[in-house]
């Protein structure tokens, strides 16, 4: 009899199939930089659907910017993954994030599937897969660059941090470098 009650007991208290612990639900969900750099993305891809391409420009980052700058004055053409606004060959119309990696603070990738008419096929090419790249800077993330056709697994953390020296701001580094001292027990 007491075997029955404990084990009816024991079901009542089981969580129904597929939820998660307390535990495992805290260990999954996205730290506040993923979070931040999701919703930046989110901000700035809304704008290019919409072709407010003054507002995608606000949330592009500077460094970004002179990289997209520098061949239009050599030859005129402002050719970038991260220039919408010079490409007539796709027009993003919809867009899905799939992944998200944090490649150190201030330092996030993020996969999106994205769906573009293409004005020359007169048809639209469906989950497209590109990886943005966002730093924290001026106190928020902005975009600084975009993968076309690549998935997050295809860009190492490594790629990352040697080839985008300077995009984080260094309060931010400064900053990590405090917080990991802290729980490294190197703290002052």
């Amino acid at each position: 009899m007491w075997a029955a009650v404990l084990l009816a007991g024991a079901v009542a208290n089981a969580a129904p199939p597929g939820a998660e612990s307390g535990v495992q639900s805290t260990l999954n969900e996205e730290s506040p930089d993923v979070f931040l750099a999701k919703a930046t993305l989110q901000q700035y891809l809304s704008r290019v659907v919409r072709k407010d391409w003054e507002a995608a420009r606000r949330l592009t980052h500077p460094k970004a910017l002179g990289v997209i700058s520098q061949p239009k004055r050599r030859t005129g053409v402002e050719r970038h993954n991260l220039a919408p606004w010079a490409n007539r060959d796709a027009e993003l119309k919809t867009f899905r994030f799939i992944g998200t990696r944090q490649v150190s603070p201030g330092a996030v990738l993020i996969e999106v599937g994205e769906d573009s008419y293409r004005p020359e096929e007169e048809g639209m090419s469906v989950d497209d897969p590109a990886v943005y790249l966002l730093f924290r800077s001026r106190g928020g993330f902005l975009v600084a660059d975009k993968k076309a056709g690549v998935e997050l697994s295809d860009v190492s953390d490594q790629a990352v941090r040697v080839g985008y020296p300077g995009y984080v701001d260094q309060q931010v580094q400064a900053q990590a470098r405090r917080e990991s001292a802290l729980f490294d027990g190197r703290h002052r």
